[in-house]
């Protein structure tokens, strides 16, 4: 799939999970079946965020392949990418996939319905609708990226 398509899908599936967010938020008490279309949904939605951002950085011949999930993140922030404040909501946002998948014994509902209440999935689903066009300042830091 070439990198048009890709982020045309990415679009895609960040508007049908932020349907079954939007819808959720909207309830008071989440039966079991709703809490884990949540947890699943918002999984997708960070996990298509770090998809994106590994994308965006093989697209501009990043000469650094990421290791950790957090790595693509902070790449795009140490290049001028993505600004602080997308780079903290969506380094958040793999905090908590990370927790929610490995922690899961232990997991915190009540952070998954103040992320909710609050709406703070938009940060994620945001990133993964814009359009990231970079001018060509941005494509040479990510081309000559080196930790």
């Amino acid at each position: 799939m070439n990198y048009k398509d890709y982020l045309i899908s990415t679009i895609e599936l960040a508007n049908e999970e932020k349907d079954v967010l939007d819808e959720l938020a909207s309830k008071e008490y989440l039966n079991p079946i709703e809490l884990r279309a949540a947890k699943n949904s918002l999984q997708v939605i960070i996990e298509n965020s770090i998809g994106k951002s590994k994308r965006i950085l093989k697209y501009y011949n990043c000469p650094i392949v990421p290791q950790r999930s957090k790595d693509s993140i902070q790449f795009l922030y140490d290049t001028g990418a993505i600004d602080e404040d997308t780079y903290q909501n969506l380094s958040n946002a793999i905090g908590f996939r990370n927790s929610m998948i490995h922690d899961y014994m232990k997991f915190n509902k009540e952070v998954l319905y103040k992320i909710l209440k609050n709406k703070t999935y938009l940060d994620i689903y945001n990133f993964l609708i814009s359009d990231l066009n970079f001018n060509q300042t941005i494509r040479s830091r990510i081309e000559n990226f080196i930790i």
